[in-house]
This record gives C-alpha cells, structure tokens and sequence, in this order.
C-alpha cells in the first residue's frame, strides 16, 4: 500500500511539472519567431560546400583505393551532406 502511495504521489509530482514546465511555451507569444528570426542572418556559401564535398569525395575514393571501406563509405556520407546543405542554401535563397 505503501508503494502504491509513494508511486501516485510521484507520478502525480512529475505530471504537475511537466504541465507547469510546458504551460509557458504553449502560452507564448507569437513574437517568438521574430526574436528567433532578429538573432541574425544565416550566411551560407553553396560554393564553398560543393567545394568540400568535391574534396571530401576524393577523399573517400583515396580510401576506398587504399581497402578502407568504412572510411569511404563515412566520407561519402559527408560529402552528401555537403551537397544536400549546398541544395538547401539554394532553395532558401530562391524561394526569398
């Protein structure tokens, strides 16, 4: 009985929080963008990361020629990365 006490009370305190802690969010402003949004420009140069893709992947045939799969296979990963942040850049500036 005892445990099933302690266990309700407990349960109970981490549901208060959680209403308590989520409350403030759910009841902000819809300012809260515009202040995310005057923090600062993001700056991006889709040059420059097709660049380093271009490199990281000549980086991954190196390793793919050297027996080092895992390494390549990682390098491509980020090297698609590149390209796919690059695409977004474009798109973003596009679409402003």
């Amino acid at each position: 009985m005892r445990l099933r006490i302690t266990t309700l009370a407990v349960t109970a305190l981490m549901a208060g929080g959680f209403a308590l802690a989520s409350a403030p969010a759910q009841a902000a402003p819809g300012g809260t963008q515009a202040v995310a949004m005057a923090g600062g420009a993001i700056t991006c140069h889709p040059e420059e990361d097709r660049a380093q893709a271009q490199r990281t992947k000549q980086a991954a045939q190196r390793a793919r020629v050297a027996g080092r799969i895992a390494e390549a296979n990682r390098l491509n990963a980020i090297a698609n990365a590149y390209l796919q942040r690059a695409q977004q850049c474009e798109d973003a500036e596009r679409n402003m």
